[in-house]
């Protein structure tokens, strides 16, 4: 098994936009700061992973537990 690497340095928007994907309004976080992944698995207080990015690459049942919850208030705004 590979061990995950973080590179919060290097931590930009998503590669991908949801704005032109139709999946939202804007490429702001609902905490209104720019989104990546670090901001959303570690900073963000409505979003934050508390095992953090490295557990959340081991998909344990609380990563997967957060995913969905974190998908579906995604889809509700």
């Amino acid at each position: 098994m590979v061990a995950a690497k973080s590179f919060p340095e290097r931590s930009r928007p998503l590669s991908f936009q949801p704005t032109q994907m139709g999946l939202a309004s804007s490429d702001l976080c609902v905490c209104s700061q720019q989104q990546t992944m670090n901001h959303i698995v570690n900073v963000c207080p409505f979003t934050k992973f508390g095992g953090g990015l490295q557990s959340l690459h081991e998909a344990g049942d609380d990563a997967v537990h957060w995913m969905e919850f974190t998908a579906a208030t995604a889809l509700a705004e």
